[in-house]
């Protein structure tokens, strides 16, 4: 469960386009690649995810109790909170998502209408 809300929290607040991103695990470091270029790495260390991405951006997530905090370089932070099966993230900027997961497949439904899907096929992740 911690690495699906790790997994939400990372698409769900992500700055960028709605392409396809493919993810991979190698050793304890997640990397990501969108069809625009950009890229980002996630390393867990104690409690805290460190997410640098290739923009330049950076954020840091950390869980106490059943809720992940993310506070991001540019100011910006969000909440996620999972209660039974949806997970729901509340944006400093007044957005919102819920993510629920089906199967393989995790729905990522956004405030402004937008919505993602992601499949997991073994260790790689695909999300449009």
């Amino acid at each position: 469960m911690a690495r699906f809300l790790f997994i939400a929290i990372v698409l769900a607040l992500s700055t960028a386009a709605f392409a396809q991103t493919t993810c991979n695990y190698i050793g304890g470091t997640r990397y990501c690649n969108d069809a625009t270029g950009g890229s980002s790495t996630a390393n867990a260390i104690g409690g805290t995810t460190y997410i640098n991405r290739s923009d330049g951006s950076s954020s840091t997530v950390n869980r106490i109790g059943g809720t992940a905090y993310q506070n991001n370089n540019d100011g910006s932070s969000a909440t996620a909170n999972t209660i039974g099966g949806t997970t729901y993230i509340n944006r400093s900027d007044g957005s919102s998502a819920t993510v629920n997961r089906i199967g393989g497949s995790s729905y990522i439904n956004n405030s402004d209408g937008t919505t993602r899907v992601c499949n997991t096929v073994g260790s790689v992740q695909y999300c449009n």
